[in-house]
């Protein structure tokens, strides 16, 4: 944590805590550990945020899967107008009857038997129920693939989640190379620009050749153009990294390189990556799903029973409806669809083989990736060590050309290249402690151990 004390006269104490916690917070803001931008990228990253709306979408419609348990109550209601009155012309047969009865004149002792049965304005309003109460099994299994449907969501998600987060760890860290490379080409030029002035000197003084200042300069131009190189790749992997966590509240990152250790057996990285890698979880999930297929098939076998109930509400002009109520069962059975059904059980049998071997296939391809990202990380350590006893030898020769050098029995040259060797054997080493923590961090991830490795950072 840095501090920037500023020459300022403080009228009270508050003023004095208040610019420290300010400048507290802004040095903190300046660094960012990976921890922290993990965080940053679950909470502000586009792509995981649309990942979560659509978890949360399947999930609404998962719970609106389980209504089908449920009876379903609504309302209708009409109001209608015919083109004219419903009527039944009875006369004739008034006439008929009033002649057994020897009536003279049936239309004045018996009157008019123009009956109307239903006016031309009508209306009418019901409160229905409907409840499906057997299905053949559909509706358990229509409900548990909707559940496992939810299960994939979070899958998933969890694998979008994996998915940048190995992004962020190789970013992170190749941020973290390029600025460890540009302290190295820092260090490099200021070697390099002292030796130049030493050389200006020494040849002033007629104590070496002039070649010997050419070669200085060379040095210092190749020193210099490697440097300005160095600042460009810190800028690109800062500006991706920030396009990728969402933020550009920090300049650089805290958090140092794992040192490569001896890891566990092989065998044991395989057996965690078959039981927690999440593709193949997603694979398992869509073998139950599959499954499931089946029975809801298998389901249009048998009929359908459902309860139907209505209750009048309102009535107007319905003379011929005096009823209030009425409830029922209702069944559906298709006998015959022209094998349709046998077609699509089949269809259904065959997804199941289809993941059946994609899961045997899946977990052959994750275990030849467990032994790739392994040996990579064996490979990374083997480079690690080497490097580091090359460092050792390669700082004891560029001490003794320097020794020479300045004694008169070496070459400015010699120097130069000795600088560059270890420099070369420096940058080498960190690219291989580089690759060791994104290769162990992907592999972190994918065994689902993100937070494990986190926090050894």
């Amino acid at each position: 944590m840095r501090i920037t004390y500023l020459n300022l006269v403080f009228k009270s104490p508050k003023s004095l805590v208040y610019l420290l916690f300010l400048a507290t917070s802004i040095s903190y803001s300046q660094q960012l550990t990976l921890k922290e931008a993990h965080s940053l990228l679950l909470s502000e990253n586009g792509e995981i945020s649309a990942s979560n709306f659509e978890l949360k979408a399947v999930n609404e419609e998962h719970k609106a899967t389980k209504s089908l348990y449920l009876p379903k109550v609504g309302a209708s209601g009409s109001y209608l107008r015919l083109d004219e009155d419903i009527k039944v012309d009875l006369n004739p047969q008034r006439n008929m009857i009033g002649g057994l009865l020897q009536i003279s004149n049936p239309a004045l002792v018996l009157g008019d038997w123009n009956v109307t049965l239903q006016e031309k304005y009508l209306g009418f309003a019901t409160a229905d129920l409907d409840m499906v109460l057997f299905a053949g099994g559909k509706i358990n299994a229509v409900n548990k693939a909707s559940e496992i449907k939810y299960q994939l969501a979070e899958t998933h998600h969890h694998l979008k989640e994996e998915e940048l987060t190995v992004k962020l760890i190789n970013y992170y860290f190749k941020l973290k190379l390029a600025e460890e490379a540009l302290k190295l080409r820092e260090e490099v030029y200021q070697t390099v620009l002292l030796h130049n002035q030493k050389a200006t000197k020494f040849f002033e003084n007629g104590i070496i050749p002039e070649v010997e200042t050419l070669n200085a300069k060379v040095a210092l131009s190749n020193a210099k153009r490697e440097l300005l190189a160095a600042k460009k790749d810190v800028s690109l992997a800062l500006t991706a990294i920030q396009n990728l966590i969402g933020t550009t509240n920090f300049k650089t990152v805290s958090s140092a390189f794992i040192q490569p250790t001896i890891l566990e057996p092989l065998a044991d990285f395989e057996e965690d990556m078959l039981s927690e890698n999440k593709q193949l979880k997603t694979i398992q999930q869509n073998y139950k799903l599959a499954k499931v297929g089946v029975k809801v098939e298998n389901s249009e076998y048998f009929p359908k029973v459902a309860l139907k109930g209505k209750y009048v509400l309102w009535k107007d002009n319905l003379p011929l409806v005096d009823t209030k109520w009425f409830a029922g069962i209702g069944i559906k059975w298709e006998l015959f669809d022209g094998f349709k059904r046998e077609h699509q059980i089949k269809a259904s049998k065959f997804k199941v083989a289809q993941v059946e071997q994609l899961n045997k296939q899946a977990k052959l391809n994750l275990l030849t990736y467990t032994e790739k990202l392994y040996n990579t990380l064996q490979k990374e350590l083997e480079q690690y060590e080497s490097l580091t006893a090359d460092q050792a030898l390669a700082e004891k020769l560029r001490y003794m050309r320097m020794r020479a050098f300045e004694e008169g029995t070496g070459t400015l040259l010699e120097v130069v290249d000795a600088t560059l060797k270890l420099t070369e054997i420096k940058l080498y080493k960190i690219k291989a402690l580089c690759q060791y923590n994104i290769t162990y961090g992907e592999l972190m991830v994918q065994l689902g151990k993100t937070a494990t490795f986190l926090n050894q950072i």
